[in-house]
């Protein structure tokens, strides 16, 4: 890795330096200028010392530009680069996912540094010799040279805090080593050493750690003499340590990352050295490129990575930014995000240089001033400095749309809609058509404050997106029916509806779901009167624009932790004496339950609608359901075909999405009431009274606290009047049409019943069968308990969550781990395996005969 960013610095070096011809602007602009009296700006300038610039950089002179007037606060000399942040992260990072691997993977990894020994080796004994003599005298010398070449360059403080880390490494490692000799090192012990005659190899070499942190502190890279020799001293380090056998592979990897984490700590904690050229550089280079510059003032210091001035010429005003190393990693860092966030296409990856990024502002200022869009267009790219570049812009003119809000006339509409025809032709997208980039002048022309971070040749995604960015910025600003109406009669209908998939708050800029927080039910308006436009087509549903997502992440990990559980829980388990001692009597009623599962879903979908249901074909759809759960959530599939055979089966998709909600609220009815009389009586005892455990008790009151908590908090509060209660008021007249027929009623309540006592009664099935003796009441709530955990685990039929819930559950009402496991297996094999098979046979049946 370090050498991966010795080799961006050097590229960013060689790269920037081929942009310094300045592009050719307007003729105005291009024009020589005269010289100016400087006494006056002289004393406005800071004069600033580049000796201490880039590693590597040999040292310059102040370069001046003559009657420009540069209006600059002093630059830090030190400064915190967001991309050593980011180093530091990934380090950690792996330096964790790789202890947690070398400790599952143990047989691997010896057998790993086996052959590396045994590769190592087998070199030549010169040049093992040689990897001798050069990590003994490197290890002493490479501190001496490094040290030389910071007070060479007059760095005295840098040397001071890279002998520092060095220390702070060296006692680290110290630490480490007097645990594991003392028997307390635990995981470490495990990982990291091997036993010895003596005690155990050491967890860290302190060497490697110490030089590691050392060169990291010292920024070697670019260096041409002292970063290639550091690299062949830590890489001689490694290999003679390895054959000596005084360290094992996975200590030698660690002390490495454990290094390059000290010395990024400190890099972070004090700062570096600034390479950020200052104003008068800045103006020196613009000047040389032909812009008539006369005055270069500071306007921001850090927008999104840049430096940002505002340059004053005689033909007007002109927008400077200079992108330099310190701050470079800021928007690439963000952009990293969205990439990671978003799926593939829907957002530009960040740059890894300086020069792609520069390219891609100049080619997207080039490629909007080509198509008549008003923008930034760039007239001068140049370097400043080895490691920095600088962009100048003539900037349009206007107020922002989020200004105007509802004063934007027709005709000005008419532009906005024109300008987002012109970007879909030329396949050009912006992706950042906020409130504050629109804009819009007196003469009602219509333009963009800036490039945004868009692309040309895009995608059509890319350009959907763009059209629904700019469809909610105006409708923030006049309102979703004169939205529609305007990019209607501009666009056409068919143009307009492309963007009803990707109308998603995902979609959009910051500052768009800022202003959405303000006017939360715009988008939603917007939505359905685009919807309405077309009301017999079928439901367009959203593309699904995120990668990962927060219920991803809760995924993988709830999935991994559920899965090691049943893992640890399957390695007590013997397969075959599984099948060979469980009572396939027991396990026959199973299956029959499991049947009975699918018939009660069925009853209380069909209690939940006024019109008349085949029962074989609903019976059907609930298995279809379980097929679902492969491949989703129980719950999004059941919500989803349910709903969809309501409405073939003649419902109207309001209703048939009420009358679902209310068959799971009878549902939830049930689990409730089934969950608190088998918690009374599981906690009673012989003598059932209605005495209930102050277990349960106190777990109640908890969920009311909690609750109630909760509501107290204005997010949630508000999150519950705008999406839970419109979805309850929905189903409120189906419940009460339901309520009215008794026969409806007692089909709806019934089935829920049917369906909770039916996995009640398969789970103590699956212990029968293995011989188990627990209470029905006690194997109930564990159920209710594993159906909980399935819920709140989002992988697919609650895979890994329900199986280690529940026998964590069996164990704890008495049953043996081993007996505990295998009832589980049979109950998950007869619940959800057994039907998956069928589900496939009905979902694709119920689509030959258009009943999905």
């Amino acid at each position: 890795m370090r050498r991966m960013a010795e080799d961006v610095h050097e590229s960013e070096e060689r790269e920037v330096h081929d942009l310094a011809e300045p592009l050719a602007g307007t003729p105005e602009v291009n024009e020589a200028t005269e010289t100016a009296d400087t006494t006056e700006s002289a004393d406005r300038t800071r004069t600033a010392d580049t000796t201490e610039g880039s590693a590597g950089a040999p040292a310059s002179r102040e370069a001046e530009a003559p009657g420009v007037e540069v209006v600059e606060p002093p630059i830090p000399e030190r400064v915190r680069r967001p991309i050593d942040g980011v180093r530091l992260a990934a380090a950690v990072v792996l330096l964790v996912v790789g202890l947690v691997v070398a400790d599952l993977a143990a047989d691997t990894r010896g057998a790993v540094e086996q052959d590396l020994t045994e590769v190592t080796s087998g070199l030549p004994r010169l040049v093992l010799t040689l990897l001798g003599w050069m990590s003994g005298i490197g290890v002493l010398l490479l501190p001496i040279g490094v040290g030389a070449d910071l007070l060479a360059r007059r760095r005295p403080m840098q040397l001071i805090q890279a002998l520092g880390a060095a220390v702070v490494a060296g006692i680290l490692v110290i630490v480490l080593a007097v645990l594991v000799q003392s028997g307390n090192g635990g995981f470490v012990t495990d990982v990291l050493t091997r036993p010895t005659a003596t005690g155990h190899t050491g967890p860290l070499d302190i060497v490697i750690v110490s030089m590691v942190a050392l060169l990291t502190v010292a920024d070697i890279s670019g260096r041409k003499w002292i970063s290639p020799i550091a690299t062949g001293v830590v890489i001689a380090t490694l290999v003679t340590t390895l054959l000596s056998g005084a360290m094992t592979l996975a200590a030698l990897a660690c002390s490495l990352l454990v290094g390059w984490i000290v010395g990024l700590a400190f890099r972070l904690g004090f700062g570096v050295t600034s390479t950020r050229p200052p104003a008068t550089e800045v103006a020196a280079v613009l000047v040389a490129g032909g812009i008539p510059l006369t005055r270069l003032e500071l306007v921001d210091a850090n927008d999104a990575g840049d430096r940002r001035y505002a340059g004053t010429t005689p033909e007007g005003p002109l927008d400077v930014h200079v992108i330099d190393r310190d701050t470079f990693g800021l928007a690439s860092g963000r952009r990293l995000l969205r990439v990671l966030r978003l799926r593939s296409g829907f957002t530009r990856p960040p740059a890894l240089t300086l020069r792609s990024e520069i390219e891609h502002r100049t080619l997207m200022g080039l490629a909007l001033h080509d198509a008549g869009i008003g923008a930034p267009r760039p007239v001068a790219v140049s370097e400043v400095g080895p490691f920095s570049a600088v962009i100048a812009y003539v900037e349009p003119v206007g107020t922002p749309v989020a200004d105007l809000g509802d004063r934007i006339d027709d005709a000005q509409l008419a532009g906005m809609w024109r300008l987002a025809a012109t970007l879909h032709q030329r396949r050009i997208v912006h992706r950042h058509l906020s409130p504050s980039t629109v804009l819009v002048d007196d003469q009602g022309r219509v333009s963009l404050a800036s490039l945004g971070s868009g692309d040309v040749a895009a995608d059509d995604i890319s350009l959907r997106i763009d059209l629904a960015q700019l469809l909610t910025t105006v409708a923030l600003a006049v309102g979703p029916e004169r939205t529609v109406d305007s990019a209607v009669a501009a666009l056409g209908e068919d143009a307009v509806l492309r963007a009803v998939p990707v109308l998603q708050p995902v979609a959009l800029s910051p500052d768009t779901r800022e202003a959405l927080r303000l006017s939360k039910s715009v988008m939603g308006e917007l939505r359905e009167l685009l919807v309405a436009l077309r009301p017999r087509t079928e439901a367009v549903e959203p593309v699904q624009l995120r990668r990962i997502s927060a219920r991803g992440v809760v995924t993988i990990i709830g999935g991994g932790i559920a899965g090691y559980l049943l893992l640890t829980q399957l390695a007590q388990v013997d397969i075959g004496q599984v099948v060979s001692t469980a009572d396939w009597r027991w396990a026959a009623l199973l299956v029959a339950f499991a049947a009975a599962t699918f018939a009660g879903a069925s009853l209380a979908l069909a209690g939940a609608v006024q019109i008349s249901l085949k029962f074989i074909r609903t019976y059907m759809t609930q298995l279809a359901v379980a097929f679902s759960g492969l491949v989703a959530p129980a719950a999004v599939g059941n919500i989803a075909l349910n709903t969809r055979y309501l409405q073939t089966s003649g419902l109207p998709p309001t209703v048939a999405g009420a009358s679902v909600g209310v068959a799971q609220v009878a549902q939830f009815c049930s689990y409730f009431v089934l969950l608190v009389i088998s918690g009374v009586v599981a906690g009673t005892g012989p003598a059932v009274s209605f005495s209930p455990s102050p277990v349960l008790v106190a777990g109640i009151l908890v969920v009311v606290i909690l609750a109630l908590g909760l509501l107290a908090v204005p997010r949630i509060r508000g999150l519950l009047f705008d999406r839970v209660l419109p979805q309850v008021r929905s189903a409120v007249p189906q419940v009460l049409a339901v309520l009215q027929h008794p026969k409806k009623l007692t089909q709806l309540l019934g089935g829920a019943l049917l369906l909770d006592v039916s996995f009640v009664a398969a789970l103590v099935c699956a212990t029968k069968a293995f011989g188990a003796d627990a209470s029905i009441a006690a194997i109930a709530v564990v159920y209710f308990a594993g159906a909980i955990v399935g819920s709140a685990v989002p992988t697919p039929g609650g895979l890994g969550g329900i199986e280690a819930a529940m026998s964590f559950g069996l164990i704890s009402i008495g049953v043996d781990s081993g007996t505990a496991v295998s009832s589980v297996l049979l109950y998950r094999l007869a619940t959800y395996w057994l039907p998956i098979p069928f589900g496939w046979f009905s979902l694709n049946r119920l689509q030959k005969v258009g009943a999905i």
